[in-house]
């Protein structure tokens, strides 16, 4: 699977995730569905504006 590509309003900085400064801002595991969900903040690495807020599930096998 191919990472999105993300391009900042302000600045017009492009790239994929690996480009862009990340924070994730909130971690839940749902025991009864074994996942791991979490709000991921991408912020442009150049004038640090904020490019988007991405929700992530994660298989929650991964962190036994």
């Amino acid at each position: 699977m191919e990472a999105p590509t993300y391009i900042c309003s302000s600045c017009q900085w492009s790239g994929n995730e690996t480009k862009f400064s990340t924070k994730i801002l909130s971690v839940m595991y749902r025991p009864k569905h074994d996942n791991i969900q979490a709000f991921k903040q991408i912020k442009c690495p150049k004038c640090r504006s904020l490019v988007t807020i991405v929700f992530e599930t994660l298989d929650g096998t991964l962190t036994k």
